[in-house]
């Protein structure tokens, strides 16, 4: 009898301490950097225990999916979303907290803490930095890291700012006039496609499909910048890249990617 009650005096021990340390990484440390940020006038939407502000996050998803209220500038072509504001679509929660709360703002996804910033002279500063304190999430980078790469979308730090400083010389003004050519030998290209279209056709007159074309157009110029082929030489690799483009556009996306993994990677 005593063996069972000692016994049962360390299970609830056990527990306990276990819930205690649960609680302080869940709660108390991210609570603490909340503080620190309400003290230089930071606000954001009250995160729930354990969770953050996940669940108000999917939730404005599911309201703004049923409704089907996309944005004006947004037009789905062919199941892909060409938009110049894709961020109301694809993460319609920073918009609406951004209403809210201003262009910075705070949330929470379970025990890991997030600034949204939408300053561009904060943004230029921050981007400027090679610092591991700043850059892309890493639990973000980790989901995404079979799909992505380590390239300069995930990459932080002095990895990054090496990547930056390779690619950068490709987009000075002397080399993208360099390009030009190539895009008018694309688009002369394009323009005898569609005149054979137009002689083939009765009566001088074809209804043309252009959102195909302006698509090819677009990966073959790409293909001769940066490839030094046309995009018919390379066209497994960009309907493969399509299709990559098509996923990540789906509302939710992240959500499925990183699942709950936020507060496990973070115990």
């Amino acid at each position: 009898m005593e063996l069972k009650v000692l016994w049962s005096l360390c299970l609830v021990i056990i527990c306990s301490c276990l819930f205690g340390y649960m609680y302080i990484i869940a709660w108390v440390k991210p609570e603490r950097l909340r503080e620190k940020l309400r003290r230089q006038g930071i606000r954001g939407p009250p995160p729930s225990f354990f969770l953050g502000n996940v669940p108000e996050m999917k939730k404005i998803q599911s309201l703004v999916a049923s409704s089907n209220s996309i944005s004006k500038d947004v037009r789905i072509i062919n199941g892909d979303i060409a938009a110049h504001d894709y961020t109301s679509t694809l993460f319609p929660y920073f918009e609406h907290w951004k209403k809210q709360y201003g262009p910075i703002y705070m949330y929470s996804t379970g025990s890991r803490q997030h600034l949204y910033v939408n300053r561009p002279d904060l943004v230029k500063e921050i981007s400027q930095s090679s610092s591991w304190e700043l850059g892309k999430p890493l639990y973000v980078g980790k989901a995404l890291g079979p799909m992505l790469g380590n390239g300069i979308l995930r990459s932080n730090g002095h990895v990054w700012a090496h990547q930056r400083k390779i690619i950068a010389p490709e987009f000075f003004m002397d080399k993208v006039k360099g390009m030009v050519g190539l895009m008018v030998e694309s688009g002369l290209a394009l323009i005898g496609k569609w005149e054979k279209r137009v002689m083939e056709s009765q009566g001088g007159i074809a209804d043309l499909k252009v959102d195909d074309d302006l698509r090819n157009f677009s990966a073959d110029v790409i293909s001769r910048a940066c490839f030094g082929s046309s995009y018919s030489q390379g066209k497994q690799i960009f309907s493969k890249l399509r299709t990559l483009q098509h996923t990540m556009s789906e509302q939710g996306f992240l959500f499925k990617a990183t699942s709950f993994r936020y507060y496990i990677w973070s115990f």
